[in-house]
């Protein structure tokens, strides 16, 4: 059994490395592949270095596609590897279709998101979703509640929309997000300030999500937009990625010149 107290020492990760811990201890018992729940695939990549001196498993991040924001986790024994193929062909999720005519009320992955999740679905089961335009959205979820909304019709606002499950296959895929050098000045350190300019959102929205529990900086999240901000220093914003601060430099006016990575 894997050592639960070692691996959780000074983690931002405590409840993603648990699960984790869980899946590898049942792999390990019974010789099969298991999966953890959806995450940031940034975290996941994040929670695997504390993986790396166990010899006895071997992992694979997958999120229904290859540039996908959220991914699962595969783990299994390195005895018993199986096929990239054979992964990504059983992998534990199904797409939806989210119809509705959004052309007069625009609406963003993050209300669809909440409107899967205020009709039973637990967030860990949701993977990606992103919209198509005017007609609504797609997604990927893992959750045996989806089948209580398939061809079923609500409301998303003023707006009338129906979920239907398809195929993994049968989704349009959206274009992934490169990485991305982003250079700004700021008045300050601020988390708000930076933020907004990494994300390229208005303060208001970043001080909104903040309020919403939706933004983490190094994996704990925050609800102060005063914060100070270091080189080093990460932040994730639910469903826009991840922006990382490379540099700080104060210039003659006494603004700060910021360097910023987004994932």
């Amino acid at each position: 059994m894997i050592d639960l107290k070692e691996l959780l020492i000074n983690s931002n990760y405590k409840k993603e490395i648990e699960e984790l811990i869980n899946i590898s201890n049942l792999s390990l018992k019974h010789w099969q592949t298991y999966w953890t729940g959806f995450n940031s695939t940034y975290v996941c990549e994040e929670i695997l270095k504390e993986f790396n001196n166990l010899n006895d498993f071997k992992f694979f991040v997958f999120g229904g596609y290859a540039s996908a924001q959220r991914s699962k986790i595969a783990c299994f024994r390195e005895e018993n590897i199986p096929e990239k193929n054979e992964l990504i062909s059983n992998f534990p999720a199904k797409g939806i279709q989210i119809n509705g005519n959004f052309l007069f009320d625009n609406a963003t992955q993050d209300d669809f998101r909440t409107l899967l999740v205020d009709n039973g679905l637990i967030e860990e089961k949701i993977g990606d979703i992103w919209t198509t335009g005017d007609r609504g959205a797609q997604g990927i979820v893992d959750d045996l509640k989806i089948e209580f909304l398939n061809e079923k019709s609500f409301y998303l606002r003023d707006v009338k929309v129906k979920i239907k499950i398809v195929e993994l296959e049968e989704l349009k895929i959206p274009v992934g997000r490169l990485k991305k050098i982003i250079n700004t000045v700021e008045a300050s350190k601020r988390l708000d300030a930076i933020a907004s300019a990494g994300f390229r959102i208005s303060r208001n929205k970043i001080l909104e999500r903040l309020e919403n529990g939706m933004l983490k900086l190094n994996g704990k999240t925050v609800k102060k937009g005063t914060i100070s901000l270091k080189v080093g220093d990460k932040l994730q914003l639910d469903n826009r990625g991840f922006i990382e601060i490379l540099d700080l430099e104060i210039t003659k006016r006494e603004r700060w010149k910021i360097k910023l990575l987004r994932k």
